[in-house]
């Protein structure tokens, strides 16, 4: 039932799944390129170290490093929220399309938990994919960021290793979440339905 109600509604979830692949892949890219700097800062070659240096990374400059900090973490809350906010009202719109169909399914004996189980599965559905597929393409991004700031050849197997899953993972896990989060209020709005006035309506 959840498939075929993505399919039916193909446009909005296609917006829901864009906003939330676009916010993943700059959660990922952010993470992964942090990652990258913070492991190459801890390198004693002298070689990453004047890379670094010339790049305008100084390892020693700790009130720098916190500012930088503080700044991705601005960026990555007002980006979360932004997309908090725009995917909530998307599954409202969405709510508000699905009116005549949530009264049949009441009016037929579905429960209130049985309409929250049928938009939860269907958004952690959406929200799970569109975060894998964020991940990925935020790998390639911080890869691409890293490689254009610094050189390519800093790149070795381990540092992508110690970087790229763990950042990955988090960024996967931030997504579903943001969407589950997003989720919740038009959920509770579909479940809190009357019957009467859900057939009533003309959509």
């Amino acid at each position: 039932m959840c498939l075929a109600n993505v399919r039916q509604r193909l446009g909005r979830s296609a917006l829901t799944f864009i906003c939330i692949a676009v916010v993943v892949a700059f959660f990922a890219s952010s993470m992964i390129y942090q990652s990258f700097v913070a492991q190459s800062m801890a390198s004693a070659d002298v070689h990453v170290q004047a890379v670094l240096e010339r790049a305008g990374v100084f390892v020693n400059d700790a009130d720098a490093m916190v500012r930088q900090r503080d700044q991705r973490i601005w960026l990555m809350t007002l980006s979360a929220v932004l997309c908090l906010v725009s995917i909530t009202n998307t599954i409202l719109m969405s709510v508000t399309e699905r009116i005549r169909e949530i009264g049949t399914l009441k009016c037929l004996g579905a429960l209130d938990v049985f309409v929250v189980r049928l938009f939860l599965i269907e958004n952690a559905f959406i929200g799970a994919l569109a975060s894998a597929l964020g991940a990925l393409a935020g790998c390639f991004l911080a890869i691409a960021q890293f490689g254009a700031v610094f050189e390519f050849d800093l790149l070795s197997w381990a540092l992508c290793v110690g970087a790229v899953p763990p950042g990955a993972i988090k960024a996967i896990a931030l997504g579903t979440g943001l969407a589950l989060m997003a989720s919740l209020y038009p959920t509770y709005v579909a479940s809190r339905m009357r019957p009467v006035d859900a057939m009533r309506v003309e959509v």
